[in-house]
């Protein structure tokens, strides 16, 4: 089973491939700059893709999640925190460009009414398996790659 942690920082996995911007750390396995457009993984590569306090800081959270799709198997699983909007730590941090709430990746998700709303955000199809708030008002996500 291939898991990737994506944005690893100073909390590298084990049992994970770990990501970051630069290899800043010996546990770091590959870097890259997730605001490009195309990932240098291959296709349909991972079961699992996790990603902690990342999107917050990107460009273009849709795209990157639209290149997390594109290298989870389908059945891969992608879980997710994500800095809050009513998380003072969201305001604090200049590096954070989107806050999030625990029903922003109903879009992503057909079933869902925003999901189903706004089908035309993405081509790429998630099945919502789990959102809820930290006690710190971040969301978690955890979606199935559909």
């Amino acid at each position: 089973m291939l898991k990737l942690n994506i944005g690893a920082g100073n909390l590298p996995q084990d049992g994970f491939t770990n990501h970051d911007l630069v290899k800043h750390r010996p546990e770091i396995d590959v870097s890259f700059d997730l605001n490009d457009e195309l990932w240098p993984v291959d296709s349909d590569s991972y079961d699992e893709v996790e990603a902690n306090d990342v999107l917050e800081h990107l460009n273009n959270p849709l795209q990157a999640i639209n290149e997390i799709h594109r290298i989870l198997k389908t059945g891969g699983i992608f879980t997710a925190k994500c800095c809050g909007w009513k998380n003072p730590n969201f305001w604090v941090d200049i590096t954070h460009k989107k806050a999030f709430d625990v029903r922003s990746m109903d879009y992503l998700d057909p079933t869902t009414a925003l999901g189903g709303e706004y089908v035309y955000y993405t081509d790429k199809k998630w099945k919502l398996l789990m959102a809820e708030e930290d006690r710190n008002h971040n969301p978690r996500f955890r979606l199935e790659k559909i």
